[in-house]
């Protein structure tokens, strides 16, 4: 019998620090509710398990994102939706005013007042709608587009999409032409006379005829004369008069495109009762590779298109197959709608110019906006209420287009977007879960023996201690 080293006790000291140590943990695992609270206690499993937090962060963050998106399209939509309210009502007014019979000055007067008072309205709610400090409406969120190359574009305009962000090339597949309207003169050889008469001209826009033109010609005019006279008389009046053949006396529209149609009518000239000329040809080209729809020297992005909303209208100089203008294109505002900050994984939308000057475009109206319908305008309401109303059913287009596209983008990108990191937050948690957290049920099992253990090795101690005490009958 020794009693300097009692290895019993010593036995009893070791397992109940080791009962004690298990113990611990279990109460630490069962108070946190973690089966992983530091690396020892799995390296592997806390490196995946931080991983995933990060992954679950970064999904959390993407879906407030996508949720201060919806609020900032709810923003426009709201503002847009007060803009389409005061456009059916100026329409209602320009119908009303159309109504001479029934109206007087003063009475067509006070609509174009309030179709004035209604427009500076929503050129305030266009350049004044912000989303934490930034303009939505005015130009600024949309896509900024720009010529790069010397003036082959008279104007270059951006729509709501866009395709790409980059140079882009504008180039012309088919050339525009101008209508014209050929007319059968007798005797209209180099500077010998003709008989006297009279021929009535006009133009027919979109369907819709112009102001007759009367010229008047007495008999013993030169070919020459007669010319001259015709075009003194069509002075601003979007065509005009040549004679290229021995013959014939030709009328061409100004403009060009199918939209303008140039007519006369005069039995004594043409011997047709009516002329009607045959219309032009609309330009037409592609942008980005993408083939636009032409309109006169204006291509345009259709709904469908990529470049939905954008128009580039070239130059009268520039109207030759081949010609091309390069842009530069730079997208609107960018989210981030994914768990990393990537710029190749944000998404972009751009919202269309919803001032006054940008909206109402009218492809068959020159010169056409909503500004163009207000007090002293070409189209104000007194002298072309019939325009207006075109130009007022072209805004509502545009403005409901752009509360469309919208509402497309909300439902359809943000909310899926929210929907998606929902459920992917959702899988990444339980896998989170089945790493890192503690089985409740397991460890209180571990607990229970842990402590029986603990008790159990203490007080077996206390019998090892009491162990050397026998000696003490061998020393009697």
């Amino acid at each position: 019998m020794q009693i300097n080293n009692n290895v019993a006790a010593l036995n009893a000291w070791r397992n109940l620090g080791v009962s004690s140590n298990a113990l611990g943990k279990s109460l630490e695992k069962l108070s946190s509710g973690y089966r992983i609270n530091r690396g020892a206690d799995d390296p592997a499993g806390l490196l995946i398990s931080e991983t995933l937090r990060a992954q679950i962060g970064g999904l959390d963050q993407a879906s407030r994102n996508a949720s201060d998106a919806v609020s900032m399209v709810q923003t426009a939509e709201g503002a847009l939706t007060e803009m389409n309210t005061m456009l059916n009502n100026i329409r209602s007014l320009a119908v009303h005013s159309s109504n001479v019979g029934a109206n007087d000055a003063n009475a067509i007067a006070a609509d174009q007042t309030a179709v004035d008072k209604a427009i500076e309205s929503m050129q305030r709610i266009a350049t004044t709608t912000k989303y934490a400090g930034k303009n939505l409406l005015d130009g600024s969120a949309g896509v900024v587009i720009g010529e790069t190359t010397t003036a082959a574009l008279a104007s270059v305009s951006a729509g709501s999409v866009a395709a790409a962000s980059g140079t882009v090339s504008a180039v012309i597949t088919t050339a525009a032409a101008a209508g014209s309207a050929v007319l059968t003169v007798s005797n209209f050889v180099g500077q010998s006379t003709i008989a006297s008469g009279n021929i009535s001209m006009w133009l027919s826009t979109g369907g819709t005829a112009g102001t007759v033109i009367n010229v008047n010609y007495a008999s013993g005019l030169s070919s020459t004369a007669f010319v001259s006279n015709i075009n003194t008389a069509l002075a601003g009046a979007g065509f005009y008069a040549s004679s290229n053949a021995s013959t014939t006396l030709t009328l061409y529209a100004s403009s060009v495109g199918t939209a303008v149609v140039v007519q006369a009518s005069n039995a004594t000239v043409s011997g047709t009762a009516n002329v009607t000329g045959s219309g032009g040809i609309d330009i037409a080209g592609t942008f980005g590779g993408t083939a636009l729809t032409g309109s006169g020297l204006a291509l345009y992005g259709s709904s469908s298109s990529a470049w939905a909303g954008t128009s580039l209208v070239f130059k009268a100089a520039n109207n030759v197959v081949g010609s091309a203008a390069t842009v530069s294109v730079v997208s609107g505002i960018k989210f981030a709608l994914t768990q990393d900050a990537s710029t190749a994984t944000q998404i972009t939308y751009a919202i269309s110019n919803m001032q006054t000057s940008k909206i109402g475009v009218a492809s068959t109206l020159a010169g056409s906006t909503l500004d163009a319908i207000k007090s002293g305008a070409t189209y104000q309401l007194s002298a072309n209420a019939s325009g207006a109303v075109t130009i007022i059913d072209q805004a509502i287009y545009d403005v409901s287009n752009a509360r469309a596209k919208l509402g497309s983008f909300q439902k359809f990108t943000l909310e899926t977007t929210i929907n998606s990191l929902s459920v992917s937050r959702e899988n990444l948690a339980a896998s989170e879960s089945r790493i890192r957290d503690v089985d409740m049920a397991q460890e209180m099992m571990n607990f229970t023996k842990n402590q029986i253990l603990v008790q159990a090795g203490t007080a077996m101690l206390a019998q090892a201690n009491q162990l050397p005490q026998s000696v003490l009958q061998l020393l009697k």
